[in-house]
């Protein structure tokens, strides 16, 4: 687990990404099968979407892009799930 939020909003605002403030199923299909978690933020940018869940207030627990699950056991790996090319 790598530590967020806020600079992390920053990177994923700065890669092109616009955050979702209530998403459903429908425009986010992924968050059907997640179970709970203490936060999660989504995002869209064109077709491509992000979600980011929280396990408390500074440790990012999961990554998906287009409802894949992206490794995030280090900076570079989550810079790369926000970035351009992404893993998605």
């Amino acid at each position: 687990m790598i530590a967020g939020p806020g600079f992390w909003d920053l990177e994923i605002e700065r890669a092109g990404w616009s955050r979702v403030l209530s998403p459903g199923t429908a425009g986010f299909p992924e968050l059907a099968g997640r179970g709970s978690v203490w936060g999660r933020n989504c995002y869209v940018r064109g077709n491509d979407r992000l979600v980011i869940e929280w396990s408390d207030q500074v440790s990012i627990f999961a990554a998906l892009r287009n409802g894949r699950l992206c490794p995030v056991g280090s900076a570079e790996d989550l810079s790369s799930a926000i970035g351009a090319g992404g893993r998605g």
